[in-house]
């Protein structure tokens, strides 16, 4: 669990770049404010139209993801190929905001539960569990894949109330928007890096809460070295951790979406600790039986992976 800023911090960051901060807030603001009163598609056609403009926009930062295609795929992949997947990857992260923005920022709430195919299938799956441990924590592994956000509506549906952890944003001002829009999903937010958090983390999941995490993370400093993708990532162990510690299972929840306004979700585990392991061991195990499966998810659809995160994943620990 990496650090945050603190309050005075993020206060003295907006106070160095209060006009960039305020433009860019009131962009936000106003691409936001379209997508919450347009119908469903309008919304995601306006966020499609945005997220054209940068991709364009972004050369340096677009070569990079061309280049850590080309490191998963190889080079034998058509340059087509490598492209298709790099804008589809930047399109379907606007189409993830439009979503939250549709869902919370209008003047009535709406959900998008609907618009996963295989609802049903999974609800009863997941509830089978849920019946079977009452008043049992879990944790929702669902990796940057389709809308990773969706799979926490999942939760809530079979009496898990989930919550989530939250690192600020450079703009304090999008920071508490975006904020303010997953609480209204009936998300509860942690502050990620603090030691209050840690300890109501613990108490959540002892109290039968879900705590949703992103599982395919570089960590900055030494944490879980995996082989992924044909290389070694340096992975946050909370997940694994918090598991072992508290005895709660993890399901690995990866969502696909399909063509614009469809989305599949599938739903693996549980995944428990093993007692008779060392704790590293155990660790290490939890961690690479998520991110095996995440891989192969990927190498089938490397669209639906969001390949423009700033850390990249395989990227190495600085010695």
């Amino acid at each position: 669990m990496n650090g945050q800023k603190s309050g005075e911090e993020k206060e003295r960051s907006a106070l160095r770049h209060p006009v960039r901060y305020r433009l860019e807030y009131a962009a936000v603001r106003v691409v936001g404010g379209l997508a919450a009163v347009l119908p469903y598609r309008a919304a995601l056609a306006l966020a499609a139209g945005v997220a054209r403009l940068a991709y364009w926009g972004m050369g340096g930062r677009r070569r990079e993801v061309y280049r850590r295609i080309r490191e998963v795929f190889g080079d034998e992949m058509p340059e087509r190929r490598v492209r298709k997947i790099a804008w589809q990857s930047l399109r379907n992260i606007a189409f993830n905001a439009a979503e939250m923005v549709y869902m919370n920022g209008g003047r009535e709430k709406r959900s998008l539960a609907e618009h996963i195919e295989n609802l049903a299938e999974v609800l009863t799956q997941f509830k089978g569990w849920a019946d079977q441990n009452p008043g049992k924590g879990l944790i929702f592994a669902s990796p940057h894949m389709g809308n990773w956000e969706l799979a926490g509506l999942i939760a809530p549906m079979v009496g898990k109330p989930i919550f989530t952890l939250y690192a600020p944003q450079h703009n304090p001002y999008v920071t508490d928007y975006i904020s303010r829009l997953r609480a209204g999903a009936d998300i509860e937010l942690l502050p990620r890096g603090e030691a209050t958090s840690l300890k109501r983390i613990l108490a959540n999941l002892r109290a039968g809460k879900t705590l949703g995490i992103l599982p395919d993370l570089r960590s900055k400093t030494p944490g879980v070295e995996v082989s992924f993708l044909g290389g070694k990532a340096n992975l946050y162990p909370g997940m694994a951790l918090l598991a072992r510690q508290t005895g709660v299972p993890i399901f690995l929840a990866m969502m696909r979406r399909e063509g614009w306004t469809k989305h599949h979700l599938t739903l693996e585990g549980p995944f428990y600790a093993d007692s008779s392991l060392s704790k590293d061991e155990d660790v290490q195990r939890l961690t690479e039986v998520v991110m095996q499966r995440v891989e192969v998810a990927i190498r089938e659809t490397p669209e639906q992976w969001f390949w423009f995160n700033k850390r990249w994943v395989l990227e190495p620990l600085e010695k």
